[in-house]
């Protein structure tokens, strides 16, 4: 890897880690998971990224890739595992990395979502990718990803109103 692209590198990491963090915590829900999954996105960067295309898509595949690899290898979540508050200080508070507590809240009802929804969410809202740009690399159509992102925030808004009424 060239000296320019290894300060790419570095460029985007300081840039991007706590968005990337965001991101990985709605996967592993797990702060000290999320971090460790970020890191080895980035060393996967040094050693493959050629600098073409967008590198916030091509990292969040690393990072959902590996994820979902690593799901199939030690199958240990279960249906009944407890997620815990990402917004909690204990648990080395995302709430540094999200300061608004709006963006907290929607941070972690996207993790709660189904992971198709989830996922799709991830890209329109923290990658800002189009429905058709979306719709390409999940093999769907654009009126799928509209109806699925439709879906998401139907269940995002349900859930607002359900803690809003307590």
């Amino acid at each position: 890897m060239s000296a320019k692209n290894k300060d790419l590198i570095t460029e985007y990491y300081l840039k991007y880690r706590k968005s990337l963090i965001v991101i990985a915590v709605s996967y592993t829900h797990n702060l000290s998971d999320a971090e460790d999954l970020v890191q080895g996105a980035f060393v996967k960067a040094l050693m493959s990224y050629e600098g073409t295309g967008s590198f916030l898509y091509w990292i969040n595949r690393v990072i959902r890739n590996d994820w979902y690899n690593n799901q199939k290898r030690h199958s240990t979540k279960t249906a009944n595992d407890e997620m815990p508050d990402i917004a909690d200080p204990s648990e080395g508070s995302l709430d540094i990395l999200i300061k608004d507590e709006n963006r907290r809240r929607l941070a972690k009802m996207i993790t709660e979502l189904p992971d198709k929804y989830r996922d799709i969410m991830i890209e329109a809202v923290y990658l800002g990718r189009t429905d058709e740009e979306i719709a390409k690399d999940h093999e769907l159509t654009a009126v799928n990803v509209r109806q699925i992102r439709s879906r998401a925030k139907k269940l995002i808004q349900e859930r607002v109103k359900r803690d809003d009424d307590y």
